[in-house]
């Protein structure tokens, strides 16, 4: 908690029910008054500002405010003790000046306070936004000028925000990620705001610059433990938790094999489907050995960073005993892990087909032998191609699989997918 405590940015994930909320409400009691909290329950409608009536222990009282909804309640109820209407209202003209321009930054949106009767100062206010009133724009467009005035008030160095991407469509949530991360822009509009805290749910939110300033809550009975990420897979895994530890909600698969022909791309992409049917693979011929290589720099340039990617644990090159000389240790040279490296203890993909099944086609007894293309046992002969559509063919997801496919690539695989 103390790491958190002094954290610039801070950003808490975990399942829901771990505790985020929980550690966002506790800091806010311990840091007490110079601490804003700003929860789940804040989507506000109004038609006409109010006037501003200060009083001197403002501060005071809204932290009173929050302890008492906190402590006294007997069930969870997510309240804001912030009113979007006050809030504006609470602020220095430079401050509502300044949110009328972050607005348009991020939103290209023209908000402005104007008065009910034109050129009439002693009319009631109201804020503008391209000529309407707030109360007719979208519950998006408020709750991110809830969050941006909150940030706005200079009374508080650091605010704790609860599912900061609450009603905010992904696009709008990445324009405001960026502006809360950019440190111009924080030096500029916010120079107030010693820490700024976050739980969410969403990977956008993530601090990618500095990994460290994102923790992992966890709740075991009722004891809440932080975990601060300390490693770039551990990140990783962390960002798979918050897509549902699926790359195919982005339409992207879950790993990338690269293979060195034609039948080990057809068994390889048959077994897969077979024993993960809600998993999506790109299974990549590479047509030989050495274009390994070169498929694996393809995939680096499209992936900028292999060894920051969270792909980089699941992309996979397999190749036989036979190859070009040091492959394996220029794809490890080129950023993929060792394990993910699979060399085949004999030569083909025939040799790690399923015993059972081989035993079906040619006989049980007998070995293996290659002769080119041929692939001949207990005197019965067939090419690397009708062997593989044989294979196949007979395969379901309860056939056993051969011994070294399962310990040197299947069982890896299986682990880094979940």
């Amino acid at each position: 908690m103390e790491k958190l405590k002094k954290s610039e940015y801070g950003v808490l994930v975990g399942k829901n029910n771990c505790g985020k909320s929980y550690v966002l409400k506790t800091l806010a009691q311990e840091l007490g008054e110079n601490a804003s909290y700003l929860g789940p329950a804040r989507y506000q409608n109004f038609n006409l500002l109010g006037t501003y009536a200060p009083t001197s222990d403002r501060k005071s009282q809204r932290h009173k405010e929050f302890l008492n909804m906190w402590r006294q309640q007997s069930q969870n109820i997510d309240n804001s003790p912030l009113s979007l209407q006050r809030a504006i209202a609470e602020l220095s003209d430079q401050a509502r000046a300044s949110l009328n321009e972050i607005i348009h930054i991020l939103l290209g949106t023209k908000m402005e306070i104007l008065y009910t009767v034109p050129n009439n100062s002693m009319s009631q206010q109201y804020i503008s936004v391209n000529g309407h009133n707030i109360s007719f724009t979208s519950s998006g467009f408020r709750l991110i000028a809830t969050l941006v005035t909150c940030f706005l008030g200079s009374s508080y160095d650091t605010f704790l925000i609860d599912e900061p991407e609450l009603g905010i469509s992904p696009e709008a949530q990445g324009v405001l990620a960026d502006f809360l991360f950019d440190r111009t822009h924080r030096a500029k509009y916010f120079p107030h705001i010693k820490s700024l805290i976050l739980a969410t749910h969403s990977t956008i939110f993530l601090d990618r610059i500095s990994i460290a300033n994102n923790f992992i809550v966890s709740k075991e009975g009722d004891l809440v433990s932080l975990r601060q990420v300390d490693s770039q897979a551990e990140f990783n895994q962390i960002h798979f938790f918050l897509l549902g530890n699926r790359f195919e909600s982005l339409y992207l698969p879950s790993a990338i094999v690269l293979v060195e022909g034609k039948t080990d791309y057809a068994f390889i992409q048959r077994v897969l489907s077979l024993r993960f049917p809600n998993h999506q693979f790109s299974v990549i011929n590479a047509t030989s050995d050495n274009r390994i290589k070169e498929v694996l720099n393809v995939a680096k340039g499209l992936l900028t960073d292999l060894q920051k990617s969270p792909y980089r644990d699941r992309i996979f090159a397999i190749v036989d005993s036979v190859h070009g000389a040091g492959l394996p240790e220029s794809l490890a040279s080129m950023g993929l892990p060792k394990e993910n490296i699979v060399v085949w203890s004999a030569n083909g993909i025939e040799h790690v087909y399923p015993p059972e099944t081989l035993d079906a086609i040619y006989g049980s007894g007998g070995t293996i032998v290659v002769n080119g293309d041929q692939i001949s046992r207990n005197g019965i002969s067939y090419n690397k191609n009708e062997l593989a559509e044989k294979v196949c063919s007979r395969i379901a997801a309860s056939t056993p699989l051969h011994s070294e496919f399962n310990s040197k690539f299947l069982d890896h695989l299986t682990s880094k997918i979940g």
